[in-house]
């Protein structure tokens, strides 16, 4: 299955992608990929620091979103992007607990080729789907 790809047509000035996961813990993290995709050239970042995602929902869409909004939040204040995520996602009886190692470095521009510099994610369109191979999820990044 491919992890993600990338939307034409759906929104002006923004970037949408679907990605895919046969379990929701490697949809989050290509969810991760294909944002971190967007802002920068995947094969240019190298694996050489560990950051650390926690996070609790009542949702699994509200979690998604969470999580991707730090990715963003690491972009901006510590210019760190990833390039692998682990993911663990558990539920108690009323949360969503999520964990996720996010493996990559921080922004060079002499070794990195950026792309988009993606300022949120929307809810326009925002949906995960429960789909025959797993799950897919609907993602609209504000460029």
């Amino acid at each position: 299955m491919q992890p993600y790809t990338f939307l034409e047509d759906i929104a002006v000035a923004d970037v949408a992608f679907e990605a895919y996961g046969e379990d929701l813990a490697e949809l989050f993290a290509n969810c991760g990929l294909a944002t971190t995709a967007v802002m920068v050239d995947l094969k240019t970042l190298e694996e050489k620091k560990k950051r650390k995602i926690s996070l609790l929902g009542d949702d699994l869409e509200r979690l998604l979103f969470d999580f991707l909004c730090e990715l963003i939040y690491l972009k901006d204040t510590a210019s760190f992007l990833s390039k692998r995520f682990s993911v663990s996602l558990n539920k108690s009886v009323h949360k969503y607990n999520l964990r996720v190692e996010c493996f990559g470095d921080k922004f060079d521009y002499k070794k990195h080729a950026m792309g988009n510099d993606v300022k949120a994610v929307t809810m326009h369109l925002f949906k995960i789907e429960k789909i025959k191979k797993g799950y897919k999820a609907t993602v609209i990044l504000d460029i």
